[in-house]
Parts: C-alpha cells; structure tokens; sequence
C-alpha cells in the first residue's frame, strides 16, 4: 500500500499577525486528513505561534527559526521593493526560502500551501523543485504569484484583480462561497437560519463578543468599557470569546465580571458554531470569521481591526449583511447606543434583514470545494515523483496549455441565476417531464424566487462544473425532522454524465453540509431515465402511488424513491 500523500502548510501566527491565518489552515489540513493526505505545518518561531495546537489537532509542525529582525523598508535583494506586509516575516524571503525549501526537500509533499502576505511569486518558485503543486491563501491581491490553484474567499474580489498576478494554467477560486469553514457551521446552518426565522422578536439579546484570538491592542476591553455605559434590554446575555495567548485576558475578565448583565467569557472554546447559532447578535472582528457567522446568518457588528480587513468588511456593510462598528469613533458609547436602539426599535427589521443578507454570502461547504479542486489537479497532472528542472519546464507548459477537468459543485440561486434556470426549465426536453407541464413566466419565477430565497428550509441549488451552470437541485426539508425531498434538472444542452455527477455532488451536500438523514424523489411512472437515475445513485424504491398525479387529462402513479444517510456512498 502506498504512504499517503503530503502536504505542506507554510502559515505563521504570531502577536501581530493574529491566529486567523493558521486557524483557517487547520480546517484545510483537517478536511484532507478525512481523505488520508498527512498534514505538516511550517511555521516561524514567532512570540504568539500555535505550534502546541496545531500538534494537539494532530498534524505534524517544524518551527522555523526565531525571527531575527523586522523587514521595514529598503529593497529586497534582487532590487525590488519589499512587500506591504514584509514584516510579518521575521526574516529575508530568501532566508525563508532555503529554510523552507530544506524541510521540503526532505518531506517532498504533494502539495505546498502558502498563506502568508509577506510571501509572493519569486518564494514560491524557489519551492517548484520540492512539490508538486502550490495552492497559495490570498486576500489582498496585492502581489504575483506563480501557484496551480489561488484561493481568495473574500466578498468583492473579482477574477479579473487576479489577471496581472497569476500565470495562466492557475485555477482561481474566487469569492466567500469558497471560504475555508469547519463542517460544523453548515451542519448547524439549517437550524440557525430556522431558529432566526421563528424568534425575530427576540433578536439582540444573546450577543457575542469574537474580536481575534490575539486582539493586542484590546479592542474587547474598549467595547466592553463602551457597553458598560449601554441600557441594554434586562434579558441580554454576553458570551465573549479570546484566545489563551492574548495579552489582555485578565483585563477582559475583570470588565466582564463589572457588566449589569450576565456574561461569560470562554477562553480557546472549541465550540463556535454552537455559539454562533445560539447568538442573536455578534460584535466581531472583520477577519475570516466573517464568513462563520455569514453561514449561520449570524447579524454582526463588525469590528474592522487591520487595514487588509477593510475592503471586505465595506463589502459586507454594503451589501446589508454587516454594519461597521468604528472603535476609533471619538463616543463609541453613544455610537453603540444609536445602533442598538435602531435594532431594537419597534417593528424594526433591523437584524433579521441583516441575517437573512448575510445568509446568502456562503452555505459553509467551500472547503470541500477547495479540496476537490486539489484532487481534481492531482488527478490532471499526477504526483508519481518529483520533477527534475527539466521536467518542471514541461510541465509548466502543460498546465498552460491543457485546460483542468471541471471542479462539481453545488451554491446557492442568485438573482442572476434566474433567467437562465427559467429557460432550462421552460424548455420541451425538461419541462415534459415535470409534475407541471406549463411555461413558466418571468414574474412567476421571481415570485417563487423572493419567497423561497430566505426560507432556511429551502436550498435553491445551481450545479456549476468549472464555474459554468449546468443544473438546478432544489431540496426541501421538512419542519419537523431531519428528512427532505430533492427535485432537479439538468441544462439541455449538458454534457453526458452531468446528471450523474450533479447527483453525487448534491447528495454529498444533503448528507454532509446539511446533515440529513434522508432525502426521497418522487418520480412520474413514464420517466424511465429518472427511476434509473435513483437507482444508480443508491436510492431504494418505497413504493408506488397508484393514479396518485393527474395533469388535466390522464392520472399517473408516481414512484417513491428514499435514501438514509446510513446507506449513502459517497465516492
């Protein structure tokens, strides 16, 4: 049996640069382990460093030298300007380059992950002759890269700030819907977004407080001062959560223990999505939980804490899914005062508009995508063994010149979607198939689409292969379980083997982002293609309603279908 694969994580937490870095990592490194890849970290010696943790998840971790001085200004090396974030390092990038490249010698992974903004292109191609593929964490694009696959989850980034950065073989993911969550928030995402729905009443009393694991310059201590001097309703609860390494705790504890009202402050909790879900309003920073509380459709106060957090929390306010709270405002009391009031004012929809808004940036499932974009290149190009120099130039010329198999996925229906699914719909080859036959008109499509977009047991699902929309999956759940139906249809102009794959990949979302327990189909008798398509994907066949559908001149039976998640077989 072969060893499994390895993949290299080049990511540094430190004081000044936070913990979000490596923490975001983590979900990615634990989402491979799932699929049997062995996970190494390399990290610097910074004060501040998660080595320890990272360790205690089970993944493997070289501490690269302490850092030996601050890069501020002058050139690099080769002559060119450093970078913005250059002093995040600790080093020279050359310095960094031969250390890092010595432990990949040795460890010669799959794959090296580089998440890190004092790193760019002229780094990353002194890694080529140790790996086999890089995957490169960017928020900025600020900097070249030359990498196979560029992740960036932030909102308002667009391909195009990318097209003078990147060769051209790099595959791009680009937006929140590829943000890198732990399972645990789209599995909790369905009852969150019920949970909000049937309590809008009630929103704002339970808040929580994430300002960064680190938060040096105590960002909590400020907004809990502000509160103090708050009226907030007699029921408000407060859970604060910091990391064990942050400066400030004890001060932190000692101003949430002088609130009026009741609050906890959790220290390194391994449970956020559970907190996230049970909170009616978040008071968070603007980094990469963001996308956490998005999922959860979470309404936040958004602390912006670092300018390269800027761009995205602006995003988020203009979009309706967030509100800027500025701690550098001069009466932060009066400031929270005024948006609290507004959300609590009478009749004000306030936070519940806000987490339905939020609900729409991301459904929780991009580090599955992300992972599968890496199988899919591993699959393209291979990883038998290490390339020689020449080799390298080859396969450079490959990747720019052989277009990379599709990346299946299934995201939410957006506005822009409509016309297009309503055309598929609409057309002879799937609307003969259909429990109803008639045309759909555009005003009865955008009907259905305002009703139903925001329903938190109602996922409006477009399937797209290398980002081009192939298919529509709606899968309805029921109020009072865990069980759903599904119904679907594929572009008639698709490929062959769409449908399969449009299967597979929605029921993965079903079993594993939605955590249902069973999804049925009901098909009309005549669709042969459709009861051989349950069948091959593992449904079981639980009956038959005899002239159970009549479509305005004959009666039909409609065939049950069922699947359990304990039967599901993903591939």
């Amino acid at each position: 049996m072969s060893a499994p694969a390895a993949v290299a994580f080049r990511v540094d937490a430190s004081l000044q640069i936070g913990t979000g870095h490596v923490m975001r990592c983590l979900t990615l490194a634990d989402a491979l382990h799932e699929r049997g890849w062995r996970s190494h970290f390399l990290c610097r010696e910074h004060p501040g460093h998660l080595a320890e943790f990272i360790q205690q998840r089970g993944h493997g971790v070289k501490l690269l030298s302490k850092p030996a001085q601050a890069l501020v200004g002058g050139p690099d090396a080769d002559g060119e300007p450093p970078l913005a974030h250059a002093a995040w390092l600790g080093c020279s990038p050359a310095e960094d380059a031969a250390e890092t490249a010595a432990v990949l010698a040795d460890l010669k992974p799959a794959w090296l992950i580089v998440d890190h903004y004092a790193l760019d292109r002229r780094w990353e191609q002194l890694q080529r002759p140790h790996v086999h593929h890089i995957l490169a964490i960017d928020d900025l694009a600020d900097r070249a890269h030359d990498v196979d696959l560029l992740l960036d989850q932030n909102l308002g980034r667009a391909d195009r700030d990318y097209d003078d950065l990147l060769p051209g073989h790099t595959k791009r993911l680009i937006g929140p819907r590829f943000a890198l969550l732990r399972p645990e928030f789209a599995a909790l995402r369905a009852a969150s977004l019920a949970r909000r729905q049937q309590q809008p009443t009630q929103l704002g009393y339970n808040i929580l407080i994430t300002l960064g694991g680190v938060d040096k310059d105590n960002a909590t201590g400020a907004l809990l001062q502000a509160l103090a001097r708050v009226a907030l309703p007699a029921a408000t609860r407060i859970t604060i959560v910091m990391g064990p390494r942050a400066p400030w705790l004890e001060q932190v504890r000692q101003l949430a223990a002088d609130l009026p009202c009741s609050t906890e402050l959790l220290v390194n909790t391994p449970h956020m999505a559970q907190w996230m879900a049970q909170a009616d309003l978040a008071i968070g920073a603007a980094g990469s939980t963001s996308w956490e509380r998005c999922c959860l459709g979470l309404p936040t106060l958004m602390v912006v804490l670092a300018d390269n957090q800027r761009s995205g929390a602006t995003a988020l306010d203009e979009c309706g899914a967030a509100l800027i709270l500025d701690l550098a405002e001069p009466n932060l009391t009066t400031q929270l005062k005024s948006v609290i009031a507004s959300c609590h004012a009478a009749g004000s929809d306030t936070l519940a508009s806000m987490g339905r808004q939020a609900a729409t940036i991301t459904d929780g499932t991009g580090t599955q995508t992300v992972r599968q974009a890496m199988q899919d290149i591993d699959e393209l190009v291979g990883t038998a063994a290490l390339p020689s120099p020449a080799q390298q130039a080859q396969q450079a010329q490959h990747r720019t010149t052989r277009p990379m198999r599709a990346s299946p996925q299934v995201r939410p229906l957006q506005a822009d979607d409509l016309d297009l699914v309503r055309q598929w719909r609409n057309s002879e080859a799937v609307r003969r198939w259909m429990f109803s036959t008639n045309t759909i008109t555009e005003q009865e499509h955008r009907e259905w689409f305002a009703k139903n977009q925001n329903n938190p047991l109602r996922h409006l699902l477009v399937y797209t292969e290398d980002e081009t929309s192939l298919g529509f999956v709606n899968i309805s759940e029921h109020a009072d379980s865990r069980n759903a139906e599904w119904g679907f249809y594929i572009a008639p102009d698709a490929p062959p083997g769409t449908g399969q794959r449009m299967g597979k990949t929605a029921l993965s979302y079903a079993f594993n982002a939605l955590a249902l327990h069973k999804v049925s189909g009901h098909v009309l008798h005549f669709n042969q293609r459709s009861i051989r398509f349950h069948e091959k994907l593992g449904f079981q066949l639980e009956g038959r309603l005899r002239d159970e559908h009549y479509d305005g001149s004959s009666y039909h039976d409609v065939v049950l279908f069922g699947l359990l998640s304990n039967d599901y077989l993903p591939d």
